[in-house]
């Protein structure tokens, strides 16, 4: 069994997590995202992140369980995951020549021992004609995506500009940030090279 645990069941994040070439399993977390009135957006996706995490930890005692949620926004308004093709449609208009911050919290946790951050990347789109953004949206289908897009895929076509210090922040799981909270608590990404195997015994 590994010892290492993503929870959430996104395609993305277990694409991501796999680069670092860690033996590592999923589970979908027992956790609501509502929204927590009073919390600023960074402080709301580290708020899911750790609650996603612990509600794994809580069912796999001894193993380190990583947590991840995103929020974005536009402005400073949160823009949610649209849901339908008409909504995506709408904040990619919306979208357009602005930036867009993306606050990405990161928990690592194990028998309550947490560690955690907040990643900001930012991201400005291009201006496009209603005809680009509907053919974008019909092609990727980004209705559960924070921001109507998907940067790894053809969403990139969509932008004029990046900021931030980690690429992989914008995704929705900041390796950068990821290597150094495991390392926190003793898993060293680097360290099994030699022996074929990242995690400690």
């Amino acid at each position: 069994m590994s010892a290492l645990v993503l929870a959430s069941t996104s395609a993305g994040r277990r694409e991501l997590l796999a680069r670092l070439g860690m033996e590592f399993t999923t589970c979908a977390p027992v956790y609501e995202e509502d929204a927590v009135p009073g919390l600023a957006p960074a402080q709301l996706a580290l708020h899911h992140a750790l609650g996603k995490a612990r509600s794994v930890a809580g069912r796999t005692p001894g193993r380190v369980v990583i947590g991840s949620d995103q929020v974005a926004t536009l402005d400073g308004d949160i823009l949610g995951k649209p849901g339908t093709v008409a909504r995506a449609e709408d904040q990619l208009r919306r979208m357009a020549g602005r930036w867009v911050t993306f606050h990405t919290g990161l928990a690592v946790v194990r028998d309550g021992e947490e560690r955690s951050c907040v990643e900001p990347f930012r991201v400005r789109l291009r201006h496009l004609p209603p005809a680009a953004i509907n053919a974008y949206v019909a092609a990727e289908r980004p209705l559960q995506c924070a921001g109507s897009f998907r940067v790894e895929g053809l969403g990139i076509a969509l932008m004029e500009e990046l900021q931030g210090r980690d690429y992989t922040a914008l995704i929705g799981l900041p390796l950068i940030a990821l290597t150094g909270l495991l390392g926190d608590l003793g898993v060293e990404v680097l360290a099994g090279l030699a022996t074929g195997s990242q995690l400690p015994r």
